[in-house]
């Protein structure tokens, strides 16, 4: 992890010192050593290896060198990179969308990601197999904290490369949606997952453990039998403290209604659950199905 100490040499933090250049040598010595920051800040802002909070660690420091100093802004010019000096309400704006412990409660849902014949064939995988379900578990092995049946992805080998093609072929458009910096994709995790009456999943997040910190995106596959025998079964996802280590709820969060054949994508981080199934027939077959699963970056 970068921090201010790797990412700005002690030479450079002393000679930018109370930022008040004395005369013209100092006034082009700045003024050096800024435009090298900014070529910094360009090259750590697209390195696929740097997590968002040392990015916006970076580039707030450096907004401060630009910012913080009356004589500085009026003796520097800034590089010709049609970046342009933040007022004060810019710069607030700026340390509120990229707080490094605050993740919003944001997530990408599209629709009509298969195509029909796909979708059906997929109904057709999971009720073909419904004695190859077993019970979901989760890593911490709480008891009473969710309650569905999983099939892995090893009983529907063809299948998992279909969805892990498509999900690779659209990591862009998810990646500029989501504001997420790019990142190298080391596993697709994929699983399908049944939620019949009474199943659910309370509040958790997917990257809070040793296994499993290197999961970057979370994302939901919807599928069902028409017309729909279920009710409930919505995703929450909450504005998330990264600094919490408690799974509470908070005020501030996001419904994902499981429309079929739509697919939802979130940070791996964020505090989510699955809210509780109705299906009044308690047949398998009018499940809320999903294949669900992460994207994992290499390390």
């Amino acid at each position: 992890m970068f921090s201010e100490k790797s990412v700005i040499p002690n030479g450079v933090r002393n000679e930018l010192g109370p930022m008040i250049p004395e005369n013209h040598s100092s006034i082009d010595r700045l003024q050096s050593l800024v435009a090298q920051s900014f070529d910094t800040l360009e090259s750590i802002l697209n390195n696929p290896e740097v997590s968002a909070q040392d990015k916006a660690t970076v580039a707030l420091k450096i907004l401060e060198m630009v910012g913080t100093s009356p004589q500085f802004s009026k003796s520097i010019s800034l590089p010709n990179s049609g970046f342009q000096k933040p007022s004060s309400l810019s710069s607030t704006l700026f340390s509120e969308s990229f707080s490094s412990n605050n993740l919003p409660a944001k997530y990408y849902q599209i629709d009509n990601f298969l195509s029909p014949e796909e979708n059906q064939k997929l109904l057709e995988i999971a009720l073909k197999h419904s004695d190859d379900f077993i019970g979901s578990t989760t890593s911490t092995q709480a008891s009473d904290y969710r309650k569905s049946a999983v099939l892995y992805a090893t009983f529907f080998p063809e299948f998992y490369q279909i969805i892990r093609q498509k999900l690779l072929g659209i990591l862009g458009g998810i990646l500029k949606h989501l504001n997420h910096p790019s990142f190298s994709i080391s596993e697709v995790e994929m699983q399908l997952t049944a939620h019949n009456d009474g199943c659910y999943y309370k509040i958790h997040n997917d990257s809070g453990s040793p296994e499993t910190c290197t999961r970057e995106f979370t994302y939901v596959y919807y599928f069902y039998r028409e017309p729909k025998s279920f009710s409930g079964g919505e995703l929450r996802i909450y504005e998330t403290d990264l600094q919490e280590t408690s799974l509470e709820r908070h005020e501030n969060f996001q419904i994902v209604e499981p429309r079929n054949n739509s697919i939802v994508f979130f940070d791996s981080r964020s505090k989510h659950e699955v809210m509780p199934v109705i299906c009044p027939s308690r047949i398998f077959a009018d499940s809320r199905f999903t294949i669900n699963g992460w994207l994992r970056r290499g390390e």
